[in-house]
């Protein structure tokens, strides 16, 4: 009975207010779809490697450089001398690998070579992480050294099918084109994973050969990872860590004990952690948890705001039913019968707002994911329920004080008065509590979507030290081939149309590897820091467009210019140039970079002078500080080199395809690794980018829930004024008097509300800019833009409303009741 009753009590008051139904079922259902996307950007982010088999009890080796002069470097690589003596002295590891990641040059036999990323791993990778074989087994797949695993994807791309197993490839590596067997196909892997491997290789031997990671502790450029039995296993190993680096780290005399160490990353803090590490975030892949968490608070939050607005208009429109509880009182009805029938009203109104919410998060999802790079699916075993529970618990904590309020009128008092009960002081003073609360949350949020929009659109424009535009760079791996062609194949780059210059370096933008050492100032031995070195070609300044800024740069009319190879030639005594960065003068003493021209740098027999200082060159993350650096030129082949071409006025993929068929000529069977500079930075700038414009559409919807509400309580309230109105006008007050009135009583809790957002607002985006090295200041120009913005929407929300309310005549506002 009480169910039927409810039923048709609901049925009756929705044909009679469909305003107030509209708005409500808008407001709430927004609100939820807001709440159900964010919680599942959050599950999403926070499953990251959950699924993977055994996945707490596999961690990463990582190192850690505390050195002079420079901030902590805590990295993701790690020298693989470490693996064979690791897995002597620690009998806890149950499992090992090495991987190598590296774009290579794929031969089917069939077609042009495909260049594709090839993670070169141990056969104990499948020990370590589990992959779901389609074809082939786990002990077969890279149990020899000719053998590869390929992905479903890569498969089809390589040979248009699935079915590639036997199939034969080559890989070249270090000149030594090498016939491949595929072993096994596994399944692609899922986008919440720290690693997504495309194709697996068995180490080739000649790889081990020149790879500097295979001979020298100091020289990392791949990762190790680790599996053990237990999570204490892992603990007994870290800390053994120290003692095992003091016993088996060779490193350069100039390295003092305690510089460099050794510690364990698990798998499953990895996607939050690597953020923050050097190097970490060069894919992309990482992510910060406080956006994460903020996006989840955000959800929270505009589900309380939706709830507040029906609240609101649950609470001012309990006096319009005060009649109609009086006579049911008056038949009959008990406090606790009419209280159980408007709090099952409430989550009777409650099931279409969910459908609503959950019909826009269907709609909602692929937009979302295409913005924030995440591949986030509903799963509706883990979301019905939780939809379920919104609908009880907000039904429940929504309407149970407007069902307090209407079960509790007095019949006799409510049938005596002329005019029904509005709710009194203590009402008016509620609502706009509530509505304080909704647009500080509002408010505050807007004012961190226009900051962290600010930063991200500070980043793309940010001087980096050099010119991203029409910048393109080609990737060289180190082999006898490519090292003897170095100078042939910039000869071939300089001649191609559209091409301005062509210079060659040993660092590049998001650099997987760099080479530092240490120098002593001649006038001060005791300065001993250690600096990042690059190798520079002729033209260098020309295609970068770097800036001095002070002195001049290499010259080949002096001699001392270029009179050393990469590698400091054969240590024999010597006077060579040196530009050093704005940086690295700090680093080394100097107050202002002109007072460091004509000082000497010592490094071993070698003199160097600096002859010029250069501004601050931003290669990697602008989370991180700039590296102290030192600038040296020479016309010799560099090891591992990127070759710079600076273009004209061409478009961009037109202007790679010509750099790929001039490469072609020279190293047919080796892989092009070109793209535009612009490309190769935007994983440090797109992340922050993508969630920008989410939390612009969640601040949209935020200010629009606000809207809503404020709507229908202006609506409700000023039909409940008409008759204050007409007194009022009767005693002399004109429009524009009651209209100024009417909008100052309802912007004044919207503007009461910066009082609680400037704060919180001011303390969010304090710590969240304290991330990067370089930032937007907070201005007051922002917080009062967005308090503008918020007021001028609510007037315009209330406008008409307040309007018609002002203009009534008061022989008309009179007679209403």
């Amino acid at each position: 009975m009480l169910i039927a009753n409810a039923l048709v009590a609901f049925y009756r008051s929705t044909l009679r207010h469909r305003l107030y139904v509209a708005l409500n079922i808008a407001g709430l259902g927004l609100g939820i779809a807001v709440f159900l996307v964010l919680s599942l950007v959050a599950r999403y982010e926070y499953g990251f490697d959950r699924a993977v088999p055994d996945a707490a009890d596999i961690y990463r080796l990582d190192e850690i450089w505390n050195l002079p002069g420079r901030t902590l470097i805590h990295a993701p690589e790690v020298s693989f001398m470490a693996f064979d003596p690791l897995r002597t002295d620690f009998p806890q590891i149950r499992a090992a690998t090495r991987l190598a990641p590296r774009r290579a040059a794929i031969d089917t036999g069939h077609g042009d070579p495909v260049t594709i990323p090839v993670d070169f791993v141990d056969p104990g990778f499948l020990d370590v992480f589990s992959l779901a074989l389609r074809d082939g087994t786990a002990g077969d797949a890279l149990a020899a050294p000719d053998r590869v695993a390929v992905s479903e994807s890569t498969a089809r791309r390589l040979f248009g099918t699935v079915r590639a197993r036997g199939r034969r490839i080559f890989i070249t590596v270090d000149d030594r084109r090498t016939l491949y067997t595929v072993s096994a196909v596994f399944r692609d892997v899922p986008r919440d994973r720290t690693l997504r491997p495309d194709l697996l290789a068995a180490f080739p031997q000649a790889m081990k050969d020149v790879m500097p990671a295979f001979h020298i502790w100091e020289s990392s450029s791949g990762q190790i990872w680790l599996r053990f039995r237990s999570a204490a296993d892992a603990n007994a190993l870290a800390a053994g860590l120290p003692d095992f680096v003091r016993r088996r780290a060779s490193m350069p005399p100039q390295l003092q004990p305690g510089w460099y160490k050794l510690a364990l990353m698990p798998l499953l803090d990895a996607h939050f952690r690597d953020l923050h590490l050097y190097g970490g975030d060069d894919d992309g892949n990482s992510t910060d948890r406080r956006v994460v968490d903020a996006l989840q608070i955000v959800g929270v939050l505009a589900l309380v705001a939706a709830a507040i607005n029906y609240v609101n208009l649950a609470t001012a429109r309990a006096g319009l039913r005060a009649r109609e509880v009086a006579l049911r009182k008056v038949l009959g009805a008990t406090r606790p019968h009419l209280l159980a029938q408007f709090l099952a009203e409430s989550i009777l109104l409650l099931i279409p707002c969910a459908v609503l919410g959950l019909a826009l998060t269907e709609i909602a999802l692929p937009f979302v994911d295409r913005l924030g790079g995440w591949s986030v699916r509903i799963d509706y075993l883990w979301l019905v329920p939780r939809l379920v529970a919104i609908v009880l618990v907000v039904g429940i904590a929504a309407g149970l004080y407007p069902a307090l309020v209407l079960s509790g009128y007095r019949p006799a008092a409510v049938l005596a008065a002329t005019r029904q009960p509005a709710g009194g002081r203590m009402g008016r003073r509620l609502r706009n509590a509530l509505v304080v609360m909704q647009f500080s949350f509002a408010v505050a949020f807007a004012i961190c979507t226009l900051v962290v929009n600010a930063q991200a659109s500070f980043l793309r424009q940010a001087d980096r030290g050099f010119r991203q535009d029409r910048l393109f760079l080609v990737s060289l791996e180190s082999s006898r081939k490519i090292d003897a062609r170095q100078q042939s194949i910039m000869d071939n780059f300089r001649a191609l149309p559209g091409v301005r210059s062509v210079t060659l370096s040993d660092r590049q933008p998001r650099p997987n590897s760099q080479s530092n050492d240490t120098f002593k100032r001649a006038d001060r031995p005791q300065t001993d820091p250690l600096l990042t070195v690059e190798w520079v070609g002729r033209d260098y300044v020309r295609t970068y467009g770097a800036t001095l800024l002070a002195g001049r740069w290499f010259d080949a009319a002096h001699g001392q210019d270029t009179a050393l190879k990469p590698g400091y030639a054969d240590g024999t005594p010597a006077t060579a140039s040196i530009v050093i960065n704005e940086q690295a003068s700090r680093t080394l003493g100097f107050s202002d970079p002109s007072q460091a021209l004509g000082h000497v740098l010592i490094k071993g027999q070698i003199r160097f002078v600096i002859i010029g200082v250069a501004r601050d060159v931003r290669f990697r993350s602008p989370r991180a500080p700039v590296d102290p650096q030192v600038y040296l030129r020479t016309d010799d082949m560099v090891p591992f080199a990127v070759i710079a071409v600076r273009a004209d006025s061409v478009p961009p993929q037109v202007m790679l395809d010509r750099l790929q068929a001039a490469w072609r000529t020279l190293a047919p069977d080796m892989p092009f690794m070109g793209e535009a500079a612009a490309t190769r930075l935007a994983p440090y700038f797109q992340p922050d980018a993508r969630r920008g414009q989410l939390f612009t559409l969640g601040a949209v919807v935020a200010v629009a829930i606000a809207c809503i509400g404020l709507y229908g309580l202006s609506s409700f309230s000023a039909a409940r004024r008409i008759h204050e109105i007409g007194i009022r006008k009767t005693l002399g007050a004109n429009t524009r008097q009651v209209l100024a009135l009417l909008i100052g009583q309802f912007l004044r809790p919207v503007l009461l509300a910066n009082l609680i957002a400037w704060p919180a607002a001011w303390v969010a985006m304090r710590g969240w800019l304290a991330g990067f090295d370089e930032r937007v200041g907070l201005s007051p120009l922002q917080f009062a833009t967005v308090s503008l913005l918020a007021a001028l929407l609510s007037l315009l929300t209330i406008l008409g409303q307040t309007i018609r309310v002002a203009r009534a005549e008061p022989a008309k506002a009179l007679r209403h009741e």
